[in-house]
């Protein structure tokens, strides 16, 4: 009987005619034990890889869900001319730093 290393280092031709070999017998019900063992069904650690696969991705889609609902808009000024002095310190604040990269550029 042939060790893995040795079958590993076998060609398809020596394959080939190994196969062909009516001298050798095979044991009876071996196709059927193969085939049962190639069919038998998923194992619980494939289940459980599967399942968690499942879960994760629930979980995803639930953090998803909840990182990009609107959150309700709120006033942050009662006072309207309160909120215009704001608005207009920003915009002036704004156009400074745009003034300034101005000049630098066409320097």
């Amino acid at each position: 009987m042939k060790t893995i290393d040795e079958i590993d280092k076998l060609t398809m031709e020596d394959l080939e005619r190994i196969s062909l070999d009516e001298s050798i017998v095979t044991p009876e019900g071996l196709e059927d034990k193969i085939k049962a063992s190639v069919q038998k069904p998923t194992d619980i650690r494939s289940r459980l890889f599967w399942l968690s696969g499942v879960a994760a991705s629930v979980v995803l889609v639930v953090a998803l869900a909840l990182s990009f609902r609107p959150s309700p808009l709120k006033d942050t000024f009662d006072d309207p001319a309160m909120a215009y002095a704001e608005v207009e310190k920003a915009l002036i604040s704004f156009t400074e730093v745009v003034n300034n990269q101005m000049n630098n550029i066409s320097k």
